[in-house]
């Protein structure tokens, strides 16, 4: 049954999401072609909308995604989708799955775009191809494979944090007592979401013993250490400038993202399963 649902998914948001990201790749591809050309003022704002349009590849399809899950759920085709002998949770799971598989395809592609951004912009500096491949080659290397890996693994925790929590809150959105707001309960949901997330992720980073070093010898090693005696350091003795020298960064909001994402996902299908209301 899953893959019949991740197959509907497919066929019912490929033209949405081929015409919207393929229109944003070749727009990427295009601008670096004429960056690449190195024609004065238009080679540097080739460069410009390349890398601009690279970025905006994944919020584009989670926007996409985000506007299939609430037609087929809650607008006309809410109809059909809720008479499916699925339980609400299938329909969950399958339409994010299938969100964050588009999320992270969509996320290759824009690091693909970023990494020929560096690459064409070696060569409007006057670089040969093989130079600026290789001056990309040493920028990665210099960060080196864990950090890599470690952004890699941050990235994914946020693309499942988006998907997850915006299906969720989409879902609770559309309870019987929210449903005169139509798709401003969802909104209002996201606004609360964000502001509750930017002061809850400040004290998990401050307070809870999880934090990666990223200055000295030891960068890119796993301490039990918030930043709050960094904090307390940069207020009580700001260097020049009023900047202080971090040497930890906190990533107690990690583990609160993956909390909060966990209660989130388990309120919106149990808000699928027994609150489901269609206008």
């Amino acid at each position: 049954m899953m893959s019949a649902l991740l197959s509907q998914e497919l066929r019912t948001s490929r033209r949405m999401l081929l015409g919207t990201l393929g229109t944003i790749v070749l727009v990427a591809a295009l601008s670096f072609a004429l960056a690449g050309l190195r024609v004065p003022l238009i080679g540097p704002a080739g460069l410009v909308v390349g890398i601009l349009a690279s970025l905006l590849l994944v919020p584009a399809a989670l926007a996409v995604l985000a506007i299939r899950y609430w037609q087929s759920m809650y607008g006309r085709e809410g109809y059909f989708t809720m008479s499916i002998p699925v339980r609400g949770r299938s329909l969950f799971w399958a339409k994010t799955l299938y969100a964050l598989i588009v999320a992270v395809v969509a996320g290759a592609i824009s690091a693909l775009g970023l990494a020929t951004a560096m690459v064409v912009l070696g060569i409007s500096q006057g670089l040969s191809t093989d130079a600026a491949l290789d001056s990309l080659r040493g920028t990665l290397d210099s960060l080196g494979a864990p950090m890599l890996w470690f952004f890699a693994v941050v990235l994914l925790v946020q693309l499942v944090f988006a998907v997850l929590c915006g299906a969720a809150i989409m879902s609770i959105g559309a309870e019987g007592r929210f449903n005169r707001l139509g798709f401003g309960a969802p909104l209002l949901g996201w606004v609360g979401l964000y502001v509750v997330m930017q002061g809850a992720g400040l004290a998990a980073m401050l307070f809870v013993p999880l934090g990666l070093t990223i200055g000295g010898p030891d960068a890119g090693t796993l301490v039990a250490q918030g930043m709050l005696q960094e904090f307390v350091d940069a207020l009580q003795n700001p260097g020049a400038g009023g900047q202080q020298q971090v040497d930890v960064l906190g990533l107690g909001v990690i583990p609160l993202t993956i909390a909060v994402t966990a209660l989130l996902s388990w309120w919106g299908v149990r808000s699928i399963e027994r609150r489901t209301s269609l206008r």
